[in-house]
């Protein structure tokens, strides 16, 4: 049987155990080996328990001196997404300190088309990418995705314990809601009733609200998403897809710096690229274990 080289990565963390953490399979090549199936991926994602799993397989169509590419797919315990940022974060992590290190830029394969992952320098920084401290920054390339108002009635009252609804939107590919609170106190004070949650129509519900002054920050944000099996999402970047055209306008901005308020925490710097309909995504990533697959 192969053996498959596995890694915990925390992504959106600049100290262990803080971020999200993701756990990384590298396969053979695509189709390579008769034991890897949708079934046994999924197998595998249960029995990690993260909130993503990604499974790489090198792709070797790709020209002679084009950036590696990699064919990558995402699992929660319970199923495959279409994106996924913190898993594409730590996958690029995982290449570029284990198996690529001489490359500064990758691209993956993915059910929501061709994403790229590049070394960058510190976000306000001046210096080479990576050379601040050791510390590795990497910029992922993602689809912006819009939002659309929404009249619905939102029944959480126990979420909301009180908080003020300044507006309700929702996300245009995967009707996540979008809820702005006054302040991102109020966000960060959000005991969610899951059950609550679960009983919504929509995919996830995003909390989000402006950064308090001084913090460095833009916005501050949660994720909750039980009907995925993820009560909340402890840094999630896929939906700063959809919150950076949100504040960008909000706030006349093309660069933000966006805190997700969840128990471990996590920072994401975001880049609007109006043109081209895309959103840079930039953070850091720790490994905490290497490992391999066994079964």
């Amino acid at each position: 049987a192969a053996v498959i080289v596995s890694s915990q990565v925390d992504a959106f963390a600049a100290e262990p155990f803080k971020g999200n953490p993701a756990a990384v399979c590298l396969l053979e090549e695509e189709g390579a080996s008769a034991t890897v199936d949708d079934r046994w991926m999924q197998s595998v994602a249960a029995e990690f328990n993260l909130s993503e799993t990604a499974f790489l397989a090198r792709d070797s169509s790709g020209a002679a001196g084009a950036a590696p590419r990699f064919h990558l797919r995402w699992f929660t315990p319970v199923t495959e997404v279409d994106l996924c940022g913190h898993a594409t974060l730590a996958s690029a992590h995982f290449l570029f300190t284990t198996v690529l290190p001489e490359h500064g830029k990758l691209e993956f394969m993915t059910r929501s088309g061709i994403l790229t992952a590049k070394k960058v320098p510190a976000p306000g920084s001046t210096g080479v990418p990576g050379e601040e401290q050791g510390k590795l920054f990497i910029e992922l390339d993602f689809p912006m995705i819009g939002f659309l108002e929404c009249n619905e009635m939102l029944s959480i009252p126990e979420t909301l314990n009180g908080a003020p609804i300044v507006s309700v939107h929702k996300s245009a590919t995967d009707g996540d809601l979008i809820v702005e609170l006054s302040s991102g106190k109020e966000v960060v004070d959000i005991l969610p009733s899951i059950d609550e949650i679960k009983n919504l129509a929509c995919r996830g519900l995003i909390v989000t609200g402006p950064a308090p002054a001084g913090s460095g920050y833009d916005f501050f944000t949660r994720f909750f998403c039980p009907k995925f099996g993820i009560d909340e999402d402890p840094v999630t970047g896929s939906i700063h897809c959809v919150l950076a055209p949100y504040w960008g306008r909000k706030l006349g901005k093309q660069k933000l710096t966006a805190f997700q308020a969840s128990p471990r925490g996590g920072t994401l710097y975001l880049q609007l690229d109006d043109a081209n309909q895309r959103v840079q995504i930039q953070g850091e990533a720790l490994t905490v274990m290497d490992g391999t697959l066994l079964a």
